[in-house]
């Protein structure tokens, strides 16, 4: 790796995910899908984002926790779904630093009365963001609707946000699924990238990272958009592989040439 930070002028990899909230790169399609979720919470609403393995849901995820005020919302975010009701209520329990109770009936208890508390003695709202939702058993989602209902239906303390490949939206459409449903009037959808937006992604990570040349031609932008699909965890991988096969030859422009020789040595990850 040393010899693509010295090649390309960087002072760190270009297309790692360990990358700060600030330098996150935000395309139209993140934007619109973060700015209506935000509205969702400010307007006391949960939501549901959907979208394909490595689109960015987590970018849009962060990005909208950075943008939040933190003196007015409290962010919990949980990624672990494939629990039982009871172990549910157990990590969020933790999860809001709550001494969990023994029985599954306790727990709900003590979380709903922590959510009320933040929302009516704090004045915070609390959101719940819960990763990874299509995996959530239906012990787990069927009383969701149940953690959502405050002082008889009456009063919205909290908001949930839903995030999971798009199969979740036909779970949620099944008529078992119908009070939750309702309890979740936003719906978005993040896309893969376009062409153009690749391109800027390209431009933005390597310009966070240092660098200041122009490395990827175009030809090799619609090269990586093909073989990713717009994908942000695809083009990542294959992005890296790029400056590494690039930095065998003499020069340091990643060409359609290059991609296709880094399309063979990571197509399994590409897939």
């Amino acid at each position: 790796m040393r010899t693509v930070l010295n090649r390309y002028g960087l002072i760190r990899e270009p297309f790692s995910k360990e990358i700060s909230a600030d330098e996150l790169f935000v395309s139209p399609g993140h934007k619109d899908v973060g700015t209506r979720l935000k509205a969702a919470i400010e307007g006391r609403a949960s939501a549901v984002l959907t979208g394909e393995v490595g689109v960015g849901k987590t970018f849009v995820l962060r990005a909208l926790e950075r943008d939040l005020n933190p003196s007015r919302y409290r962010v919990t975010y949980i990624h672990n779904a494939n629990v039982s009701r009871r172990d549910f209520y157990r990590q969020l329990s933790v999860a809001l630093a709550l001494e969990p109770k023994a029985h599954p009936s306790a727990l709900f208890r003590q979380v709903q009365a922590h959510v009320e508390d933040l929302a009516d003695e704090q004045k915070i709202h609390p959101v719940l963001l819960l990763d990874e939702a299509h995996l959530l058993a239906p012990s787990v989602l069927e009383c969701l609707h149940v953690l959502l209902n405050y002082r008889m239906d009456s009063r919205s303390f909290l908001s949930v946000i839903l995030i999971g490949l798009p199969e979740l939206k036909d779970r949620l459409a099944r008529n078992i699924m119908a009070s939750l449903s309702t309890r979740l009037p936003v719906r978005v959808h993040l896309e893969p990238l376009e062409v153009e937006q690749v391109a800027a992604y390209l431009g933005h990570r390597l310009k966070t990272a240092g660098c200041e040349q122009e490395v990827f031609s175009e030809e090799a932008v619609l090269c990586i958009r093909e073989a990713t699909g717009g994908v942000l965890r695809r083009v990542n991988v294959l992005a890296q592989h790029c400056l590494e096969v690039a930095c065998n030859g003499k020069g340091t422009l990643v060409d359609g040439g290059t991609v296709q020789a880094a399309v063979k040595i990571c197509v399994e990850a590409l897939r």
